[in-house]
């Protein structure tokens, strides 16, 4: 049996412009008056899931999802005016428009990297952290999953070689990819896609059948040039820079939630940022990238619901 919350309706959905010609698509769940929670999608370019709303208890907190620039119903689906900073400005726009000076940051993978540099540059605005699948975006975690010595490609070297094509390095495969998926030749575009994401999905799922459920191309290509749109560019930030600035948060109320076995996020760097920060761990077995997962997303649930206590003690 499920432990996770049973949500309504949202009580507000609208869209928001931030600036440069984009709007942020945002919906409010749970009780206004709640301990604010922004939930900070994975990706880069995922868009949010209303499915993560069983992690938040709907009496206690307010819920709020939005699409970060580009993804999911924000508008436009374009790359101009897309890099970190400029997501992390965003959150600032969207708490200031909804008169919230102070909430909780929740985030997967991505979302997780974009809680932690926004805490670390604005801790006073933030109550605490839940983080799952948590990813630090440095060049070790990119040679990790694109490098012929990571993990993926030795767990699975005969999908590693079509990804990779040949091309040696992961800076150069990256490259590459970059410059198929921007490129006039409409075919050559979509095939990058789908070998990005089959590639992708591979190392979240552990299965090569899961291609089958990607969704519409277009899908598949948005969602591929905005991951090697951000990775390219080693996520607009420099290496280990989380890392070297996790001091700023030592104490900040903060629950990693983490899988041993996950291909995609090392749990290694982790354990070592959750010491110096004095997190929690939530650590789980086996269930790889996967917070759909009932033990990965029960555990998710029980943070939330620890931050909650911390926060009212």
């Amino acid at each position: 049996m499920s432990l996770l919350y049973q949500h309504g309706e949202a009580f507000r959905r609208y869209h928001l412009a931030v600036g440069d010609g984009h709007q942020l698509a945002i919906e409010e769940y749970g009780n206004p008056a709640g301990v604010a929670v922004l939930v900070m999608h994975g990706g880069p370019g995922q868009g949010h899931s209303r499915q993560v709303l069983g992690y938040f208890n709907p009496q206690k907190y307010r819920i709020i999802l939005f699409g970060q620039r580009g993804c999911g119903n924000s508008t436009p689906h374009s790359l101009e005016h897309i890099d970190t900073a400029h997501l992390l400005r965003d959150i600032d726009t969207l708490t200031q428009h909804i008169g919230i000076s102070q909430f909780v940051l929740a985030g997967e993978s991505w979302g997780a990297t974009l809680a932690l540099l926004y805490a670390q540059q604005s801790r006073e605005k933030v109550l605490g952290l839940i983080l799952w699948c948590s990813f630090l975006a440095c060049d070790d975690d990119f040679e990790w999953l694109y490098g012929p010595y990571g993990a993926p490609a030795q767990f699975y070297p005969e999908h590693y070689h079509a990804f990779s094509q040949g091309i040696q390095g992961a800076k150069s495969i990256l490259q590459g990819y970059q410059q198929a998926l921007f490129s006039h030749d409409d075919l050559l575009t979509r095939k990058a896609a789908q070998q990005w994401c089959e590639w992708d999905n591979l190392i979240v799922s552990g299965s090569d059948t899961e291609h089958m459920r990607i969704g519409k191309a277009d899908k598949q290509l948005g969602k591929a040039q905005q991951m090697v749109h951000f990775f390219t560019h080693q996520c607009f930030i420099a290496d280990q820079q989380i890392s070297r600035e996790s001091a700023k948060l030592q104490g900040l109320p903060c629950w990693f939630i983490h899988s041993r076995h996950d291909l995609m996020c090392r749990y290694g760097p982790i354990y070592e940022l959750a010491k110096t920060m004095e997190a929690q761990i939530l650590l789980l077995n086996s269930v790889g990238h996967c917070s759909a997962h009932s033990a990965y997303s029960e555990a998710i649930r029980r943070a939330a619901d620890l931050l909650l206590c911390k926060l009212n003690h």
